[in-house]
């Protein structure tokens, strides 16, 4: 005949049942083809590619654009045909804030 276990000795033994070793998938421990070449690890710096943000003196806003902006005659809109007279478009009435 079967006894069931007292409730203090189960209670005693259930907590300690969370402790136990799950059993590994046989997958996750044993390589799928272990006769292949592996390249060994290499030692690689923890800064390799950082770069260097320290903070500068500001510079003239107006030269950076001049910079960036693109040159005349190449891919600006100066060269369209009624481009000339449009405020904003770089024609020669063009203020621009400057």
């Amino acid at each position: 005949m079967f006894k069931l276990p007292r409730p203090a000795a189960l209670a005693a033994v259930l907590p300690l049942a969370g402790c136990m070793p799950a059993a590994v998938p046989v997958g996750l421990v044993l390589p799928s083809e272990p006769h292949v070449p592996v390249p060994p690890p290499r030692y690689a710096k923890v800064t390799a590619g950082v770069q260097d943000f320290r903070v500068v003196e500001p510079k003239d806003w107006r030269e950076l654009n001049r910079q960036v902006a693109p040159k005349t005659g190449s891919d600006g809109m100066e060269g369209m045909p009624g481009m000339d007279g449009m405020p904003g478009m770089g024609g020669k009435r063009d203020s621009g804030g400057r």
